[in-house]
């Protein structure tokens, strides 16, 4: 019996990685943000729930960029 662990292949995890920031894009556009910003926030490390309170406090989209980022 074995103990090596098994790693899903680069592919799998590069198309995962895909799936998640184009999710994560839609869901900045969704909250306001023009396209090249919401591709900007999603391919960062900005926290999605915390861009959708800031945003529902009133926050302008240029400030809460500027937060986020």
């Amino acid at each position: 019996m074995s103990n090596a662990m098994i790693e899903p292949p680069v592919e799998a995890l590069e198309s995962e990685d895909h799936a998640v920031r184009l999710w994560r894009r839609e869901q900045f556009s969704q909250l306001g943000f023009e396209p090249v910003d919401a591709r900007l926030l999603a391919d960062s490390p900005a926290d999605l729930g915390e861009a959708r309170r800031i945003c529902r406090s009133g926050c302008p989209l240029d400030l809460a960029f500027r937060i986020l980022v």
